[in-house]
């Protein structure tokens, strides 16, 4: 990172980890580390390998989905001619889909917003918890991707806004949206990853643009390490994710959320 400061190389391994997992599954990436405040140093050093982490996070998904990636090229291309494929059904959902929480995350993140610490991160962690075990027993698993629409990817675009609380988790709120909407559970993980690419581009750029018009841009060894870190992490995620979603349900996720958030709440009430 940038010369002489105080954060190691282990403080950007662990966050790069944290969020690399975090982010893919319906964890919550900035709850978890709400609970660690006085990881990676300054608020500038978190922001660069929170940028960094999102960059491989971005290539890990875009290796997945790699299928989907090219179907998508190949769309736009005959969309440009004037013909709509599955592909082009597809990106054009994920434009649908990416542009209402990009709007409302570069607004508030232009005001300066904030939404509390530890405290406000642990009860959405727990609240939202909750929601995705209730949506995922009780949403019906009749429809498949090809059955979206493009009203349906701007609802979703919509509620994925909230994740800019901490602790709501971007990837666990469109889950649990997908699945009341009815969507098969690999249908729910593979449309809220593939709708993380843009969202995730959108805030490592913006991150980038900020910190570079408040100090001098360093891209260190240690970012790269970031980078790597949350990118191998993401692959792990999202291909055991997969593999899960196929035979069981989201529960061990609601559960440790549930779990995690309703012990930092009983800790803070006790004075923690």
């Amino acid at each position: 990172m940038g010369g002489g400061s105080a954060v190691t190389l282990l403080d950007v391994v662990i966050l790069a980890v944290i969020q690399g997992l975090c982010e893919v599954l319906p964890l919550g990436a900035s709850g978890h580390l709400a609970l660690l405040p006085q990881l990676a140093g300054t608020a500038d050093e978190r922001a660069a390998v929170a940028a960094a982490a999102h960059a491989g996070i971005i290539v890990a998904l875009m290796l997945y989905f790699w299928r989907d990636m090219a179907a998508m090229a190949v769309g736009l291309w005959k969309l440009v001619k004037g013909r709509i494929d599955p592909g082009a059904h597809l990106f054009l959902q994920l434009l649908i889909g990416s542009l209402p929480a990009l709007l409302l995350g570069w607004a508030f993140a232009r005001m300066g917003g904030g939404f509390g610490g530890m405290g406000t991160a642990a009860a959405a962690m727990a609240v939202f918890g909750l929601f995705l075990l209730v949506a995922d027993r009780l949403g019906m698993t009749v429809r498949r991707m090809e059955h979206m629409s493009y009203f349906g990817a701007f609802a979703i675009g919509v509620l994925q806004a909230a994740s800019l609380i901490p602790g709501v988790s971007r990837t666990g709120i469109t889950i649990t949206a997908v699945r009341l909407m009815g969507y098969e559970r690999v249908a729910a993980v593979r449309f809220s990853l593939l709708l993380a690419i843009p969202a995730f581009a959108g805030h490592a750029l913006f991150s980038v643009w900020k910190l570079s018009r408040e100090s001098e841009l360093l891209f260190s060894s240690d970012l790269a390490v970031a980078a790597a870190a949350a990118g191998l992490m993401a692959l792990i995620g999202v291909a055991a994710m997969m593999a899960w979603v196929r035979r069981a349900d989201f529960a061990p996720f609601a559960v440790w959320r549930l779990l995690l958030g309703g012990g930092m709440l009983a800790w803070l009430a006790w004075g923690g």
